[in-house]
């Protein structure tokens, strides 16, 4: 048996050396299925699989500030296309073993939001993917941020800020929005009424329409101002 995990440590298959240890033929069968993992970054695809020839990839278009609205704590909020028809469908064949492959987005998604899904062998996996260059500071102790473009790193003023709240009860509601001043600053907490008070997480869309859009979560602050 230890000369079977060193094999496996050299990168050789799991093997069965012992038929009435239960464990090790589970290990076995569980190193004969297909795995499926997927990273979309920097206008990249990169897929991680096993035991696949090929899968297909399905590109679906989407609205950033109303899937932020329908569900804004998730940040993967990619079942909602499950009876979609997606925008963009293609099939990729693959190395067989445990390979890495990875491709540019197509040019007619490249720098759009989407959700990105890959699927084979009864595998499923997702991932939204919104292109941006925003720079965003976030000072949670006062509920403030800043929003600056990351490359030139020069304030974005007029940027839309769109904030949801949970409260301890574990429900969801709209609390407030707005824009960045000429300093690409906004103050995301503050309200007339007493509704910090029950304020347990805020989820925050920062929206441009230059420079993308992001989706952050933050506690409320720890310092109330007068």
């Amino acid at each position: 048996e230890v000369l079977a995990h060193c094999d496996e440590i050299a990168g050789a298959a799991a093997t069965v050396v012992d038929r009435e240890n239960q464990a090790q033929v589970q290990l076995q069968l569980a190193d004969t299925e297909p795995v499926l993992d997927l990273a979309v970054e920097n206008r990249r695809v990169t897929i991680r699989h096993r035991h696949l020839a090929e899968v297909t990839v399905n590109y679906y278009l989407m609205d950033v500030e109303l899937l932020f609205s329908r569900a804004p704590f998730v940040q993967d909020a990619t079942g909602v296309f499950a009876v979609v028809r997606p925008n963009l469908t293609e099939r990729r064949p693959l190395e067989t073993g445990l390979e890495t492959t990875a491709f540019d987005l197509p040019e007619a998604v490249r720098n759009r939001n989407v959700v990105v899904e890959v699927t084979g062998a009864g595998l499923r996996r997702s991932q939204t993917y919104t292109p941006h260059s925003l720079d965003v500071q976030l000072v949670e102790n006062y509920g403030q941020l800043r929003v600056a473009h990351a490359g030139e790193r020069r304030p974005l003023p007029r940027t839309y800020v769109k904030v949801y709240a949970r409260s301890a009860d574990g429900q969801t509601a709209f609390y407030k929005d707005g824009y960045t001043d000429l300093r690409g600053r906004f103050d995301y907490s503050s309200l007339s009424t007493d509704d910090l008070d029950r304020v347990e997480r805020f989820a925050i869309l920062i929206l441009s329409e230059t420079a993308g859009a992001l989706v952050r979560e933050v506690p409320p602050p720890k310092y109330f101002r007068l």
